[in-house]
């Protein structure tokens, strides 16, 4: 039976499901926010403790998806999620505001050529370090889930293996484009499970390389 192709989708669908019940429960207050309340001066601090929450449950859900001793025992997962969520918050809140604020940058920057400046010269170089900064997100989920380093070498291993690993790099735009793409024709329902699915996504891309990394630069 545990060999069926079809069985072994359910589970694997069923493992999402409950990631994704662990992972929206602890950011109940962020998705409330979202669907009832507008971001404005008021709500913004609301909107700040739900971002403190939501970096740490990130990195909580890549370290659940990446246990092999973990399948689909409800109360067991539920435990291990937060024991994770508990041990790494502060790397993962770190990590999570360096991106943050790099992103909100970014995005201002764009907002500013389009409108201040009014000089489409600057837009490509805006879209090309949105897109690197993206990437080398991508690369610090996979890297965390494979290594639990701190911030700085998880930073300085994510620049190399962004630089090192072109096609991985590629391949991780490609799939974000591609999970974006989904949203607009899959079902509902598969919208509750998007986050495990991406976060799953960039585990398997980067696993391969940095397999490669730890050999060749002797990371334990």
């Amino acid at each position: 039976m545990k060999k069926n192709p079809i069985y072994q989708l359910i589970i694997v669908f069923y493992r999402f499901l409950l990631t994704s019940l662990y992972f929206y429960l602890t950011n109940i207050l962020l998705v409330g926010l979202v669907l009832t309340t507008k971001l404005n001066l008021g709500s913004s601090i609301f909107y700040f403790l739900g971002l403190v929450i939501l970096f740490p449950s990130i990195g909580a859900l890549a370290d659940l998806l990446k246990d092999s001793e973990w399948n689909t025992e409800f109360i067991l997962g539920f435990k291990k999620y937060f024991k994770y969520y508990w041990q790494n918050r502060f790397i993962y809140l770190r990590i999570g505001m360096i991106y943050f604020g790099l992103l909100i940058f970014l995005l201002f920057d764009i907002y500013a050529v389009n409108t201040i400046i009014k000089n489409q010269i600057f837009m490509p170089l805006m879209l090309i370090l949105m897109i690197l900064v993206v990437v080398s997100l991508g690369w610090i989920i996979g890297i965390q889930s494979f290594f639990k380093i701190d911030v700085k070498n998880s930073l300085r291993l994510s620049v190399y293996a962004s630089t090192h690993f072109a096609i991985n790099s590629l391949m991780i735009v490609l799939f974000a484009f591609l999970l974006y793409l989904s949203l607009t024709f899959i079902p509902q329902f598969m919208v509750f499970i998007i986050v495990p699915v991406l976060i799953e996504g960039l585990i398997m891309l980067t696993k391969k390389p940095l397999q490669k990394v730890k050999r060749q630069l002797h990371i334990s």
